[in-house]
């Protein structure tokens, strides 16, 4: 049910995200992708299905994909400096893929990370840090892209191209633990889709504008998952993920109308 669910969905939300890019700017579609479309629905799907010990563990894990993420980020908008999207795409995605390598091994969080939530609180710190590291280093656009006019084609098959990726990374995820799960659920599926078709049809400003909001939101995503880890044993999974949406929809919709403000002074 989960495999059809997200398979189904994500790419309708790609496409909304592609409209929303289209209509208020690649920044705004990069607020937008921070939110936890593709991460928050299969976590709670999860702990429905393997218990509340699991949900936790893949918090964790989630909060260090977020690190992952970033590295993705940092490596698409440096490579763009010099070379088209293709080349972005492969270093990003090896950039995903080893700190993952690294991010999964125990040994990260071992000596550091004191009491039941101490694992959690590191690995949402480590996200954090990530994240900064990646808004300092990412280029940062000096002029507006023009806006073009999106052939029919592009929307269908910015979706055709999401669905093989979830199909993909579902396929995957039965071998998986759940801290390795909440890693690999955190891929910027998104990101990879929308970005990409955003460097080829707008160029690496229109990009680098994406990139710079996507990394700002996944605070609200750092947020998000931290809540949600630290209340699940104490209220469960509804109020749990009530009280993470209402803080990181506060937060989204704090960069949303600062970049408004921003852009109109």
């Amino acid at each position: 049910m989960l495999f059809l669910l997200k398979i189904a969905i994500t790419p309708f939300l790609v496409a909304a995200v592609s409209v929303a890019a289209r209509w208020w700017g690649p920044t705004v579609g990069g607020i937008l992708m921070g939110l936890p479309w593709f991460t928050g629905p299969t976590l709670f799907v999860l702990v429905q299905d393997k218990g509340i010990d699991f949900g936790v563990s893949a918090c964790v894990g989630i909060e260090l994909g977020v690190a992952c993420v970033a590295a993705f980020i940092l490596a698409y908008g440096l490579i763009s400096i010099a070379a088209r999207w293709p080349l972005c795409l492969t270093g990003g995605m090896v950039a995903f893929a080893a700190s993952a390598w690294v991010a999964q091994h125990p040994a990260l969080l071992a000596g550091v990370a004191r009491g039941a939530t101490g694992p959690l609180w590191v690995a949402s710190g480590v996200g954090l840090v990530a994240l900064a590291i990646a808004l300092l280093l990412l280029p940062r656009p000096t002029a507006t892209p023009a806006s073009q006019a999106l052939p029919w084609w592009d929307i269908p098959m910015r979706m055709a191209t999401t669905g093989a990726l979830v199909t993909a990374i579902l396929l995957t995820a039965d071998a998986m633990g759940p801290q390795l799960s909440g890693i690999m659920s955190t891929y910027p599926v998104i990101v990879t889709v929308v970005g990409t078709f955003t460097h080829h049809r707008w160029g690496r400003e229109a990009v680098w504008r994406m990139l710079r909001g996507i990394t700002a939101s996944l605070i609200g995503f750092v947020a998000f998952f931290l809540i949600v880890g630290l209340a699940l044993p104490g209220f469960g999974l509804t109020v749990s993920y009530l009280l993470a949406a209402a803080v990181a929809l506060t937060m989204t919709t704090g960069l949303f109308f600062l970049n408004r403000a921003r852009v109109v002074s």
